[in-house]
């Protein structure tokens, strides 16, 4: 059903989204293949979520690949050997979102009898229709500060806006996501399990913040060498601060969602909606009034606030449910890291690449150093990890031999 009301909102819209999205209402054709791959990721994304919750990590990433590689090989064919151009692209990627769903579909009806239960409809709506909502403006969220770039500044502004979005995104895909799909069914079935107080996202969330604001540090100071590596102009090579915010940003978003993992737990999807809302209003604001002042730096630091506001927002809702307190001073302790060791390697970006490359290896190789003499991990922490390392190393020394 919900499928169902995807394609018919699309279909019905598709003259004014390709206004919006593609600058010509002709090309509604796209919009209409866009209608059809939303449906069929829908109807897929129920036998993806019962892999994900009966923990079949191997047949999750064998579904995920399976997808990957038949959109690889029609997008190959319809672009490369038919020459059918960005209609071709979306066409790809809705055949292969069409073979996942039959596929994924047939495999769940073998395991699970299919029958309708009408007690369960106004249950999924009551609890779906305020996550429609968190969707719509979880887009904006994500792709909004674009369009309004494109709107308030010029195409060389928004251009390199979006390599450095691209180079911070592969912490998102890397990092962010799939830790995502990872802890939102264990943290639900800690939940679940009677740890209530909300210890283990405590310490996850320490965990996660500590190294993903090391990747973070490590994209923002080599984003220049990336860039040299490709035939750029000049001007992305300045793209390095975007990175950083935008990377921290994403931390910002994989903060959220574990917090947020508390409040679907607790089944309150409207504070979950409420919260998206809130954030994305933010955003939009804060990128009317920064892109005009600071252009592509206003939209990556509107990017960072709004992200980290609904993280804050999601505290805000999670506090009623589990009392959990959420580790915000090591959170300030490696910003300050990450933004510290950032302005020591800014000297570096008019050296030679054979300086400047260790300087700013250097540079990211010292961030454990700092985070152990900080105090963000504790004295035994520290000796149960070196004791494990230890024990792997003569364990994989035993093996060689």
């Amino acid at each position: 059903l919900a499928a169902l009301a995807a394609l018919a909102a699309l279909w019905l819209l598709a003259a004014p989204l390709a206004a919006l999205m593609l600058d010509d209402a002709d090309r509604a054709g796209l919009i209409h293949l866009l209608a059809g791959y939303v449906a069929l990721k829908v109807v897929g994304a129920i036998p993806l979520m019962l892999l994900r919750v009966r923990e079949r990590v191997g047949w999750y990433v064998a579904a995920t690949v399976a997808e990957v590689l038949v959109l690889i090989g029609a997008a190959y064919y319809l672009l490369a050997v038919r020459g059918a151009g960005l209609t071709g692209l979306m066409a790809a990627y809705t055949l292969s979102a069409g073979v996942s769903a039959v596929v994924l579909v047939a495999v769940m009806l073998r395991r699970v009898p299919w029958r309708f239960e009408r007690r369960l409809v106004r249950t999924l709506i009551r609890f779906g229709a305020p996550l429609v909502m968190a969707s719509f403006a979880g887009w904006f969220l994500n792709a909004g500060d674009r369009y309004l770039l494109k709107w308030l500044s010029d195409m060389a502004t928004l251009g390199r806006y979006e390599w450095a979005a691209r180079l911070a995104g592969v912490l998102n895909m890397l990092v962010v996501q799939s830790f995502n799909l990872a802890f939102t069914v264990l943290g639900l079935k800690t939940l679940g399990a009677g740890a209530g107080d909300g210890s283990v996202h405590r310490q996850t969330l320490r965990h996660f913040v500590v190294w993903t604001g090391w990747a973070a540090l490590g994209l923002a100071l080599l984003a220049t060498d990336l860039t040299r590596l490709l035939p750029a102009d000049a001007a992305y090579l300045q793209a390095d601060a975007l990175v950083l915010l935008l990377a921290l940003g994403f931390m910002n978003y994989g903060i959220y969602y574990v917090i947020i993992n508390v409040v679907y737990a607790a089944g309150r999807t409207k504070a979950v909606g409420l919260n998206v809302l809130a954030a994305a209003a933010l955003n939009a604001a804060l990128n009317v009034a920064l892109i005009p002042l600071l252009g592509a730096l206003g939209a990556a630091l509107a990017t960072f606030v709004s992200y980290l506001a609904l993280a804050l927002g999601a505290a805000y809702f999670a506090r009623r449910d589990v009392p959990v307190r959420f580790p915000w001073g090591v959170f300030l302790v490696v910003v300050g890291l990450v933004v510290g060791l950032y302005a020591l390697g800014q000297p570096s970006a008019a050296w030679p690449a054979a300086l400047r490359l260790p300087a700013r290896v250097a540079l990211i190789l010292a961030y454990p150093l700092l985070v152990v003499l900080t105090g963000l991990y504790t004295r035994t922490e520290r000796r149960a990890t070196w004791r494990w390392l230890r024990r792997r190393l003569q364990r994989s020394g035993d093996e060689t031999r």
